[in-house]
């Protein structure tokens, strides 16, 4: 099985022409790169070759149609990281270049995604060397009760949320991510018009949990479901859907803190009344006044609006993650070093708090927002997401980082393994139900490895039925 997985992966079919004009383009790049690093040293130089290492091994499984989880992972952080900051700096360059802060921050990341890459490929041919890439995968079967069932599920999550304990909310929303991925992975032999309707559903479903609860996370983790699946099943068609719901994240992200503050000060407003807030904040932003200063009657002298184009720009730099550029900025000269206090918590994930109602608390969010000033000090419910290299740095410094980078290689090639034992094959269901994990870009170590450790359990749980669903061939 070695000398299989060995010919697969230096297997000389990939240098298609494609692959040929991709290495030379990506070839050229670098070497122009290098040139402006080494003899013109501009910051914004640094984050083009930061997209060029993000962007590499997708581009380069795109070609082969061979896909794996370092290529997604990586790609989901250009996507969250490189690309809102760039929309973030854009203004600066005619002036200058990029903040100090902004590029130390940068090379770090540069690091960390080199080790964290070269580390995956390490452990994936060297210990988990068993498995091999695959042109495609197989799907699910679903009855049409099965169909009904997991569908309503997901679309009855906005009302089901109301009615369960604080501690079953995380096994809730592991059970909702496996049900939102086997509807995008599944087949319904002669339902697929009921298929198709259950899936708008969906999409209602996620904007209603929006409305509801102020949160895109339902949207955003539809997007990256319907993009992944995509991918692997060559369906490049249905890629204006997340492109769409990632517009659409970024019309309302420029609202997205005033109108969480309007319904969580009337929490007894209805679907129809939070609608009407969330249009008239959209109407005052994009049509009535958009950029005006909230106490200025008429513009300020030389203040120019910003049209629909820089909002929606404005608003997709919100949702990435700035994490690691303020705890470097901000540690130890600010705040000291954690010393490992965010981990504490990690050696006890795998026991229930139902069991253990004095269980060591891992909530570091509150706490990291209010120690680095993006929370006020009385703000003791909101959370912020931490990035792992971030949180690496915040607890051990430049060390911290590196060792996250070699655990989160580990264990993203673990867990891709995992991903082919669970049914004994290659499954779409599968592949992104552990990939969405480990691909999570704003998210510290704890919570990965917990989702990881949600993600099996709930999976294990029903795994006989899995395998009745799997349609298995040859091939897989």
């Amino acid at each position: 099985m070695y000398q299989v997985a060995r010919r697969e992966f230096f297997n000389p079919s990939i240098f298609s022409p494609y692959f040929l004009l991709l290495i030379v383009l990506l070839v050229g790049t670098v070497t122009y790169l290098a040139h402006q690093l080494l003899f013109v040293g501009s910051g914004i130089h640094y984050l083009y070759l930061l997209m060029v290492i993000q962007v590499t091994p997708f581009l380069i499984q795109f070609g082969k149609q061979k896909f794996n989880f370092i290529g997604f992972t990586l790609f989901n952080h250009f996507f969250c990281f490189s690309v809102p900051k760039y929309n973030q700096v854009k203004d600066l360059l005619p002036q200058g270049d990029i903040y100090p802060e902004s590029v130390l921050a940068i090379k770090e990341l540069i690091n960390c995604s080199v080790i964290m890459a070269a580390c995956y490929y390490v452990f994936r041919t060297f210990v988990f060397y068993s498995f091999v890439e695959r042109e495609k995968y197989q799907l699910l079967s679903l009855s049409r009760v099965q169909l009904f069932v997991v569908a309503l599920y997901v679309i009855g999550m906005p009302v089901i949320i109301d009615y369960l304990p604080s501690w079953a909310l995380i096994f809730h929303f592991a059970a909702v991510a496996a049900d939102m991925v086997l509807l995008m992975c599944a087949h319904s032999r002669e339902n697929e018009r009921m298929s198709t309707i259950l899936r708008i559903g969906v999409f209602i479903s996620a904007i209603l949990y929006f409305i509801k609860t102020g949160m895109l996370t339902m949207v955003g983790n539809l997007a990256g479901y319907l993009f992944i699946a995509s991918c692997l099943r060559r369906q490049y068609r249905i890629l204006f859907i997340p492109v769409v719901l990632a517009l659409l994240g970024s019309a309302i992200q420029v609202v997205k803190a005033p109108y969480r503050n309007a319904i969580f000060s009337n929490p007894t407003l209805g679907y129809e009344d939070r609608m009407a807030v969330l249009g008239g904040l959209l109407y005052s932003h994009y049509v009535d006044d958009a950029d005006l200063d909230e106490d200025d009657e008429n513009p300020a002298e030389g203040h120019e609006r910003r049209d629909v184009g820089e909002s929606l720009l404005h608003g997709f730099s919100r949702l990435g993650d700035d994490s690691l550029e303020r705890v470097m900025t901000w540690t130890p000269s600010l705040v000291p070093y954690w010393e490992g206090s965010s981990y504490e918590s990690i050696p006890y994930l795998f026991i229930p708090r139902v069991l253990w109602h004095d269980k060591p608390s891992r909530h570091i969010w509150n706490k990291f927002g209010r120690t680095y000033g993006i929370l006020s000090e009385d703000d003791v419910h909101t959370s912020v997401a931490i990035n792992y290299f971030a949180e690496g740095y915040m607890n051990f410094g430049i060390m911290g980082m590196y060792v996250v980078a070699v655990i989160m290689g580990f264990l993203i090639a673990g867990v891709e393994r995992l991903s082919y034992y669970f049914l004994g094959g290659y499954f779409y269901f599968t592949f992104m139900a552990f990939l969405m994990p480990v691909m999570t870009y704003a998210s510290d170590l704890g919570s990965v490895i917990q989702s990881i450790m949600i993600v099996s359990a709930v999976l294990f749980l029903f795994r006989k039925q899995f395998q009745k669903m799997a349609l298995k061939d040859d091939y897989s």
